[in-house]
């Protein structure tokens, strides 16, 4: 039996998560606060244009990946849901950009799609994250991504519309891990929230998703042909 590759199990669960969003053993139908109420989805393929994200060992851009990721994702679900992207072709958008996308669309689910990155070569795994203010900063998932944003500005009027889908937010998550501990042992995962530029101006239940480290050369090598 064929290995799945880290972009076969993220389309496969993914669609796990949206489509059939049954259940696993330790969510109730109670606990999800998704059923039967999904009908528009924003996939937003992170970095673009100028903005590469991580880079590969074998210099695989980051952009490139979760273009085509959401791009593949998007066709296997746009039979059942209207699917949104954030951008379609390699250019850049800002991030309010982004989660304006989807509120003006009154999109049900917003997914970030990006990649791991890190100066510790063997990091690998998935990681799924919802949003949770934190004071003094926030984190952009753009170029310096990693560094604080110190909050200079009044805030917009949608800076922290977030906060109230928290929980529906930290659901969604724990869906999506459940799934991939369920059907992928291969695959480690976890959940961690942070203070994400953008999930927080997101007015409906969002995640970001790092589908796997570009920055390790096995995960780089699965990224870098998606398959449906």
């Amino acid at each position: 039996m064929k290995t799945p590759t880290v972009s076969t199990f993220c389309i496969f669960i993914i669609m796990v998560a949206v489509i059939i969003f049954s259940p696993v053993r330790q969510v109730s139908c109670a606990e999800n606060p998704f059923i039967n109420e999904i009908k528009t989805v924003v996939l937003d393929p992170g970095h673009g244009g100028h903005d590469h994200g991580a880079k590969g060992p074998d210099r695989t851009l980051e952009k490139n990946i979760t273009l085509g990721l959401a791009q593949l994702i998007g066709d296997q679900l746009k039979k059942k849901y209207k699917i949104i992207l954030t951008r379609s072709d390699d250019y850049w958008v800002d991030i309010p950009g982004r989660t304006a996308a989807a509120n003006h669309k009154k999109a049900d689910l917003f997914i970030s799609i990006h990649t791991g990155g890190s100066f510790l070569h063997q990091a690998k795994g998935i990681n799924i994250f919802y949003y949770k203010k934190l004071s003094g900063f926030s984190l952009e998932t753009g170029a310096n991504s990693s560094k604080p944003r110190a909050k200079s500005n009044p805030q917009r009027l949608w800076d922290n519309i977030q906060t109230k889908h928290i929980s529906s937010s930290r659901v969604l998550a724990q869906i999506m891990k459940k799934n991939i501990s369920s059907r992928l042992e291969i695959f480690t995962s976890k959940i961690q929230n942070a203070d994400l530029m953008v999930l927080k101006g997101a007015d409906m239940p969002a995640i970001l998703i790092e589908v796997g480290y570009l920055t390790n050369s096995g995960d780089e090598k699965n990224l870098q042909a998606p398959e449906a």
